[in-house]
């Protein structure tokens, strides 16, 4: 029975794995998720400060021009910026750092620091004014290119922060960009390289477990695969022994070629008894031949006493001559059916239409379908010519033996099928009765020979057409049951290389 693809064993492993690996997948994801979220919360809320700051900045810086009414100036700006700037990092907002970077002179103005500890705040001004510049490149350029203001997260090999930045535009020129930037907590940054390198560990992991997973099921699989293919080499040859396998795998190997040698030891057993059934079959055998040939003997031994004991009278002479005739006709019958049965040769064999033959099968017995009043009704349903190899004169024999044994089955207005029909490389020949049938018990046995409940039978009949059909490389079966008639199922290989060469000569 053909398996699904959902019923093979890989099939199965494979989905339970990936169930399994599916579960912590899943949580994980839902904790990549949660922590992003977490992120942008804390982001945010840094955004919104630097965002009061920097509009803080920027707005005393337009009010003191607007107020003031003086020309624009870079020192006047720069002076504005470290003015407010200054009181705003030293004061309300340690920790945050406001820079300034004005266009025309290409200079960046710093107040305030991110760091409280550390290498950073050795640096000289000019490296350190260079590293914050390099740090902001990528937002004042973006700043000056889209006009309006931007926030970022900033980073560096050992650091992240937030920057907000925004333009200073005077007369719809950006004369300068302003941002305020925090660092963000070493925590935040700390976490989020160990998140990032915990989750390639995990999918690292994730991957080689899947791959090691799938080898190993590839593994077992091929071994499993490799005791079925065994088990079907078992089936046929006992003496094969499946290949050596490590693990469990080949404990079960090794079970089943102890098995098979067990097995094996059993039919040379049951061979030997087999042979000692068939010498004891051959002494039965011998014994009913026998006891068959001895009864037509005696037979003619009495009539032979009583011609010698009784009068000369010519009509008795003759009576009693008859009589040993008719024994001697059946003691020579009886043995050219053991002959018959015995002979495994079927003779001269020839290329032979079957519907030819059947036709002359048919012709013969009609007479005898009229004489007990049985209603044929005989079909070929083959739309071409069927040749077969064979001897016409014990195919003949067969099928009138099929034929009379169902005509002696069936009482008068019984009804007898005969149907040929071609069915692949075979020609198929049925014999159907409306007879009594046969018993279920009798159905095994009535191939055997001598075995026979008809009176005066001796039981050789469907032995011999069995050995003539099996002969020919066909095969006869039987279906019947009680009350209902019996089918007889004759098939013979047709040659259909022959009916090709044929139809072709016909063209």
């Amino acid at each position: 029975m053909a398996l699904s693809k959902f019923q093979t064993l890989k099939n199965q492993l494979i989905i339970i794995v990936l169930i399994a690996l599916l579960l912590p997948s899943a949580a994980m994801l839902y904790d990549i998720y949660y922590a992003s979220k977490t992120d942008d919360v804390l982001i945010a809320e840094a955004e919104k400060k630097l965002e009061q700051i920097t509009s803080f900045v920027s707005n005393n810086i337009y009010n003191q021009i607007n107020n003031e009414e003086m020309v624009y100036s870079n020192e006047e700006l720069v002076g504005i910026f470290n003015l407010v700037a200054e009181s705003l990092a030293n004061g309300n907002y340690p920790g945050v750092r406001l820079c300034l970077y004005v266009t025309e002179t290409n200079q960046i103005y710093i107040q305030g620091y991110l760091h409280e500890f550390g290498d950073r705040l050795s640096e000289e001004k000019k490296e350190r004014d260079q590293r914050i510049y390099d740090e902001a490149k990528e937002g004042i350029a973006a700043v000056q290119a889209s006009g309006t203001f931007i926030t970022r997260l900033g980073n560096t090999w050992d650091d992240q922060f937030l920057e907000h930045l925004v333009p200073i535009k005077v007369n719809n020129q950006i004369v300068a960009v302003l941002w305020a930037e925090e660092r963000m907590h070493p925590i935040f940054a700390k976490g989020k390289h160990v998140r990032l390198f915990v989750r390639y560990v995990v999918f690292t992991v994730f991957g080689l477990g899947v791959c090691f997973t799938l080898l190993t099921i590839t593994n077992m699989v091929n071994r499993i695969r490799s005791i079925k293919n065994g088990l079907i080499q078992l089936e046929y040859n006992l003496n094969y022994q499946l290949p050596e396998l490590p693990g469990e795998m080949g404990q079960i190997s090794g079970a089943i070629n102890k098995m098979a040698r067990g097995l094996a030891e059993k039919e040379q057993e049951i061979e030997h008894y087999k042979r000692q059934e068939d010498l004891m079959a051959m002494g039965r055998l011998t014994t009913e031949i026998a006891h068959e040939l001895r009864a037509p003997v005696s037979i003619i031994q009495a009539t032979a006493e009583a011609m010698e004991a009784s009068s000369r009278d010519a009509t008795d002479i003759k009576d009693y001559i008859n009589r040993i005739e008719q024994q001697v006709d059946r003691h020579n019958k009886l043995i050219q059916e053991l002959l018959e049965f015995g002979r495994p040769n079927p003779g001269a064999v020839e290329m032979l239409d079957l519907n030819e033959l059947i036709d002359v099968i048919m012709s013969y017995v009609r007479p005898l379908l009229e004489k007990n009043d049985i209603l044929l009704n005989y079909t070929n349903t083959s739309t071409e010519s069927l040749y077969i190899d064979g001897n016409a004169d014990k195919l003949k024999q067969v099928f009138i033996n099929l034929i009379v044994n169902a005509i002696e089955a069936m009482q008068p207005k019984g009804k007898l099928t005969i149907q040929i029909r071609a069915e692949d490389d075979q020609a198929v020949i049925t014999v159907q009765d409306t007879g009594k049938g046969i018993p279920q018990e009798d159905l095994q046995n009535i191939f055997e020979p001598f075995y026979t409940r008809k009176a005066g039978g001796n039981g050789l009949g469907l032995a011999i057409s069995k050995r003539i059909i099996q002969i020919h490389s066909g095969s006869i079966e039987v279906e019947s049951k009680a009350y209902s008639g019996s089918v007889f199922t004759v098939r013979l290989p047709v040659q259909k290389e022959y009916n090709k060469t044929r139809a072709a000569a016909a063209r």
